[in-house]
């Protein structure tokens, strides 16, 4: 029986349609085998787009796993922002990430074809200019 974090980002990545809540890239829960086939794209590569369950606010602040609490976010994603020091909040890394991506420096040339990465653009440019 999948308890309350794994319930959480479940809901969470079909809330966001499969797609990283920083990257905006599309990320996968159970099967890489589908999702390297779908993209093209190595096994190896498909790693850093597995789902994971990202905390808004982390359990060592008081944040629960609750479905307001918890985001879906690729693992690089979420490896990148836990990586810093002093982890910035989530709407401060996922403008970083947007400028990021927008510069096309988040994530390999040769993997930015994946689907969804063009409206992504479209949508942070909005969202950064906001």
């Amino acid at each position: 029986m999948p308890n309350t974090l794994s319930k959480s980002r479940h809901a969470a990545f079909k809330r966001q349609g499969g797609l990283c809540y920083y990257c905006g890239f599309p990320i996968w829960l159970e099967q890489p085998t589908v999702f390297v086939e779908k993209y093209g794209i190595s096994k190896k590569d498909s790693a850093r787009f597995q789902c994971t369950a990202e905390h808004l606010v982390a359990r060592q602040d008081g944040g629960a796993d609750s479905r307001d609490n918890i985001v879906a976010a690729c693992r690089f994603c979420n490896n990148g922002r836990h990586r810093i020091s002093s982890p910035p909040t989530p709407a401060k890394f996922r403008q970083y990430v947007g400028r990021r991506v927008h510069a096309g420096k988040w994530h390999p040339k040769y993997i930015r074809h994946l689907a969804g990465f063009r409206h992504y653009l479209r949508r942070s440019e909005r969202q950064l200019s906001a």
